[in-house]
């Protein structure tokens, strides 16, 4: 199947993939209560599948900053993901890491920067030892990158950066919910296969 026909997924295929994502949104949460120390819940997660330049509206209604942590996914599938956070959800993710009060400021700091790029590998690294699991597959994720920008124009450079400018790919919206507060942290989980990688992702969940 050609990753531009992910639109056509039956929805058993969909329930399928969502219930790969729900697993990864446990693992995700869990590796984030462990990172902080702070016990996380996670909602239910929401699947969309579009174009990623055409995400934007999704993380940032606003077209405000977001942040990116873009990473190479190798092994049984070929891709990418990419952890995008908007900013003030960045802003709290360093404050939890680096233990301190949270930012407003309209950019992220060097140690801001370095704490959400390690919080979008390790949080990464959850998803796809999910999907390793579910599928059985040996997946291998590059080394992380950071991108913080508007959300159209840093999303419409990642599209052009990984080559994947007009096809679709799964976007998995999650809220992470912080004990002893009333805040939730909204994050979003972008998987971008291969055009190869979709079928053999399907396969593997058995419903191909």
């Amino acid at each position: 199947m050609s990753i531009t026909n992910m639109q056509t997924l039956s929805e058993l295929q969909r329930d399928a993939l969502r219930e790969v994502a729900n697993i990864g949104a446990a693992h995700a949460a869990t590796a984030l209560s462990l990172m902080t120390g702070t016990k996380i819940m996670i909602s239910v997660p929401t699947i969309t599948v579009a174009p990623l330049a055409e995400l934007a509206p999704l993380i940032s209604r606003s077209n405000e900053q977001i942040a990116l942590v873009p990473m190479e996914m190798s092994g049984g599938l070929s891709g990418h993901t990419i952890l995008a956070f908007p900013l003030a959800t960045a802003h709290r993710l360093a404050s939890l890491m680096l233990m301190r009060e949270v930012s407003v400021a309209d950019t992220l700091s060097e140690l801001e920067a370095s704490a959400v790029t390690e919080a979008g590998n390790i949080l990464a690294g959850a998803y796809m030892t999910a999907l390793s699991e579910f599928m059985e597959m040996l997946l291998l994720p590059s080394p992380p990158t950071l991108s913080v920008g508007p959300a159209s124009e840093v999303l419409a450079e990642t599209a052009w950066a990984t080559g994947h400018t007009g096809g679709f790919v799964f976007c998995v919206e999650t809220e992470f919910m912080i004990d002893q507060s009333d805040g939730s942290l909204p994050g979003y989980f972008l998987l971008l296969p291969d055009a190869s990688s979709l079928g053999a992702m399907l396969a593997a969940v058995r419903v191909a």
